[in-house]
């Protein structure tokens, strides 16, 4: 076979189209390397994949961004995977393209055209994408409210873009759906949130009207040092939240209730909350929250 194909299937990651291969080599060659391994078929017709390498969502991505053509760019949570920076786990893949793009509908893909073009396109890992900020704000746009301060914070966690970017990108975005929601967020944005969670529980007080808590409270006594994931500091208030993960050990749940009653001793009151609060019971979360803090709450319609 000639060498050149695997230059060019290392040289695109791994990923290469069936005709790219029949440049190289016969049809039968190319399903016998299918048959041994050696290659193998991607979910798209016509995109073929390095047999050695392991399946991992970046080489699917690779896969479909060649299966929907060169000219498209991943968008959306694709590319807010690519950024590091998802917290939705969608399986579907989003490329975009020009507004007069043509629908090619492909199994587990879908395409959107955009008003805004692509020429601001970024290349990573081998796939160009949309940049960070401008990323970011389409998924806030574009999915449940619930999850657009998570998608910020976490978009300045990786510091792949800052809250000045995020503004630009909204300003951009202008007379878009929810932008007005999205420019409401990225004020409160924040990279000190250390889960998307975390982040979920925050919005939740916000859009409720009470005050924004501090993130990473730090209380430092009797040689000690303890964060809460959020707090008012002026109220002695704090809140944690409390995953799966929590109390896995005898060990860990001996060391928070050791925490807890620290942090209580130093005269904080300390809420803890689960995703079964912040996604089912939140009125009452909030109504707590609330009475701890001393301040007026009424239910929002």
């Amino acid at each position: 076979m000639d060498f050149a194909l695997y230059r060019l299937i290392a040289a695109q990651q791994g990923v290469f189209s069936t005709s790219q291969a029949l440049d190289h080599c016969s049809d039968a060659e190319v399903r016998a390397l299918v048959r041994t391994g050696r290659w193998r078929r991607s979910p798209w017709r016509g995109v073929l994949l390095d047999g050695e390498l392991p399946d991992s969502p970046l080489l699917r991505v690779r896969a479909a961004a060649l299966a929907v053509g060169g000219d498209l760019v991943a968008c959306h949570s694709t590319a807010a995977s690519l950024w590091g920076f998802d917290v939705l786990g969608n399986r579907m893949l989003h490329f975009l393209g020009p507004p007069q793009l043509v629908n090619r509908r492909l199994p587990g893909v879908q395409v959107h055209p955009s008003s805004l073009g692509t020429d601001d396109a970024v290349l990573v890992d081998g796939v160009w994408c949309t940049p960070p900020a401008r990323t970011a704000c389409d998924v806030v746009r574009t999915t449940a409210p619930i999850d657009g301060l998570a998608t910020l914070d976490a978009a300045l966690r990786t510091g792949t873009c800052t809250r000045e970017q995020l503004a630009a990108a909204a300003a951009a975005q202008a007379g878009l759906r929810q932008v007005v929601r999205l420019r409401e967020l990225i004020p409160v944005s924040d990279a000190a949130a250390e889960s998307p969670m975390e982040s979920r529980t925050r919005w939740r007080f916000i859009q409720a009207g009470l005050p924004a808590p501090r993130l990473q409270i730090r209380l430092v006594d009797d040689g000690r040092t303890h964060y809460l994931d959020m707090g008012w500091a002026e109220k002695c208030v704090g809140v944690e939240f409390d995953g799966l993960e929590a109390h896995m050990t005898r060990e860990q749940l001996a060391a928070d209730r050791d925490r807890h009653n620290w942090v209580t001793e130093h005269g904080w009151t300390l809420l803890h909350v689960t995703a079964i609060d912040v996604y089912r019971r939140h009125l009452a979360m909030v109504a707590r929250t609330a009475r701890a803090l001393g301040v007026p709450y009424r239910q929002r319609s």
